[in-house]
């Protein structure tokens, strides 16, 4: 074996026997499925009842009472004004809110009706009330001006649009798919950063404890940077097949259990089964199907490896060359800075890139390297040669990508050839610039 993929098993080997390791291996996906399914439950555990009170100067809700389970609706005695009775809410722990509809409400579209509360209701809530009340004007003013109900009612219609791809007819709705996307490109902010900072972490480790002088009396500083990189790239992708397999094995034991409405044994897909002798989904579940055949799942995990590598080994690269220029860990935070902010920025563009995937903004995110392995895997998601992206644009991301790696490892070894063996003195932004001109 050659002195280089020694170093790369070393690198692989001592990491992927660490307890650390192993326990993140199996209990990752563990954590972020119940990380998951804990939000959802927060999120879903609302008030189950509200009681409301409403002071209805406008009488719109005269001859029309709109009660259910969850929203009971009282009306404020009329005696009294609405000073009052916003006294009498406050002392009344029964009650949960006040709507307090003004006198020319049904008159005037300027005029807005107000919700006092004493813990704020949540938006699903908020968008009840406001429904309600839209109605309770629209059938105030359907009545004012004569109308007959029933032909207001065949009138009224709610429909749904599908977004739909003229050159490909079954493509449709892809923003729905972004989301896919942008599970995909979370994982890979999270891999990328979580081992590129375990290269910079090692090299400094290796820097403090002086090994490094031993190890490149045998290895060039650049065959040194590289083999650390690919083995510790090697462990990721390790770990994120354990965490693939782990979660995959889940969903067909663990989830089932848990949200058993969302599985049924039982029942049989009219199309092909997901893999043979396995639960099949409930057909009813388009959300489900929908995950399944309407991604391009192929396409979708053989690009999100590609581009989590190349955005792996440029980040791992700029790491190295961080690493190698401090004495300490507490020193790096100047020089990560710069390297967190495209990353980030990529994600909280991530909203503009969903709303209109073939804009300029969205494509120039998605060749830019330093953005391209967040962006272009929501863009893929969203269908390949679809109306989100092209072939060529992939192709030319992942080329820039490779280019930009080449060139930020060739300037990240000129500062670790010059880093690794500096001690005693911290770098500066200056420091690293006479490296590189040397």
């Amino acid at each position: 074996m050659s002195k280089i993929g020694l170093i790369i098993s070393r690198e692989y080997i001592t990491r992927v026997r660490k307890k650390s390791f192993i326990l993140m291996s199996f209990l990752g996906p563990l954590l972020i499925v119940g990380f998951g399914l804990f939000t959802a439950y927060l999120s879903s555990a609302e008030k189950e009842k509200y009681e409301i009170l409403v002071v209805d100067e406008s009488h719109l809700f005269d001859s029309i009472l709109r009660n259910s389970q969850k929203y009971h609706l009282q009306w404020a005695p009329k005696d009294k004004s609405y000073t009052e009775i916003q006294e009498l809410f406050k002392k009344d722990d029964q009650l949960d809110l006040l709507v307090y509809l003004p006198v020319n409400l049904i008159k005037t579209n300027s005029m807005t009706a107000k919700c006092l509360y004493k813990d704020i209701p949540s938006t699903g809530v908020q968008k009840h009330l406001s429904g309600i009340i839209n109605e309770a004007i629209e059938l105030y003013r359907v009545s004012y001006n004569k109308i007959d109900i029933s032909t207001y009612k065949s009138i009224k219609t709610q429909i749904n649009l599908d977004v739909v791809d003229i050159e490909n007819q079954a493509n449709k709705n892809i923003q729905r798919k972004a989301f896919i996307g942008i599970a995909f490109s979370m994982f890979i902010y999270i891999f990328i950063f979580m081992y590129a900072v375990q290269v910079m972490r090692g090299v400094i480790e290796e820097k403090t404890n002086r090994i490094v002088e031993i190890i490149i009396s045998s290895v060039s500083t650049f065959e040194l940077m590289m083999a650390k990189i690919i083995g510790i790239g090697l462990v990721g992708i390790t770990q994120f097949i354990i965490w693939t397999v782990v979660t995959f094995i889940m969903s067909l034991t663990i989830l089932p259990q848990i949200i058993p409405d969302k599985y049924n044994p039982a029942s049989q897909l009219e199309t092909d089964k997901i893999l043979e002798n396995s639960v099949t989904i409930d057909p009813s579940n388009e959300i489900l199907q929908f995950i399944i055949y309407e991604i391009q799942w192929p396409y979708l995990i053989l690009f999100f490896i590609l581009f989590f590598l190349g955005g792996y080994f440029l980040y791992s690269g700029l790491m190295a060359a961080i690493g190698a220029a401090v004495d300490e860990e507490a020193d790096t935070q100047q020089f990560l800075i710069p390297l967190t902010i495209p990353m980030i920025f990529a994600l909280m563009m991530a909203g503009k890139v969903i709303d209109d995937p073939s804009s300029s903004l969205s494509f120039w995110l998605s060749e830019i390297p330093f953005t391209s392995p967040i962006i272009m895997i929501i863009r893929i998601a969203m269908g390949i040669g679809d109306s989100s992206v092209e072939v060529w644009e992939i192709i030319l991301s992942l080329f820039l990508l490779i280019i930009t790696f080449i060139f930020t490892t060739w300037l990240s070894s000129k500062i670790y050839r010059k880093g690794i063996l500096s001690y005693g003195k911290k770098a500066s932004y200056s420091e690293i610039i006479k490296w590189l001109r040397s």
